[in-house]
């Protein structure tokens, strides 16, 4: 199964304008780690399912996503690797644009609540979203400063 374009340029696109702002304008030579690492972010999750033949997906869960946005804080904050940081923020970014996919063909996240044992309402989920997206936003200001 092919990728949407969308889902290749946008996180392309943000790894980019996040290296250029983070080194002012100005990336090092190094700078092309963190590219390196954004864009093997971007399909890292599709070979891993393809590989493991993983159906249904435990990436595409709100567990996964809340233990990743964890992760990702820890390597965003503490490791001074560029390829690390380049990857998971690659990778927040991709499971964001794949739940707002899932959002606009279905409706809800429904799918990405499976591993809950109680129905969350859609209207929580709308919350939860918005709450993994204020994360992300204060990781790459933090990767950023």
């Amino acid at each position: 199964m092919r990728k949407p374009l969308l889902f290749i340029l946008i996180p392309l696109a943000y790894i980019v304008l996040v290296g250029l702002l983070k080194w002012r304008f100005r990336p090092p030579i190094e700078g092309l780690m963190f590219l390196g690492g954004g864009a093997l972010g971007i399909y890292f999750l599709d070979a891993a399912e393809a590989f493991f033949k993983l159906t249904p997906s435990p990436f595409r869960s709100v567990v996964f996503m809340g233990l990743f946005t964890i992760v990702s804080f820890f390597v965003v904050t503490s490791v001074t690797s560029l390829i690390a940081a380049g990857l998971v923020l690659s990778l927040y970014l991709t499971m964001l644009l794949w739940q707002v996919g899932e959002w606009k063909a279905v409706g809800s996240l429904n799918s990405w609540y499976q591993m809950v044992s109680t129905p969350v309402t859609v209207s929580m989920q709308r919350y939860i979203f918005w709450g993994f997206i204020g994360f992300f936003f204060i990781e790459t200001f933090l990767f950023v400063r």
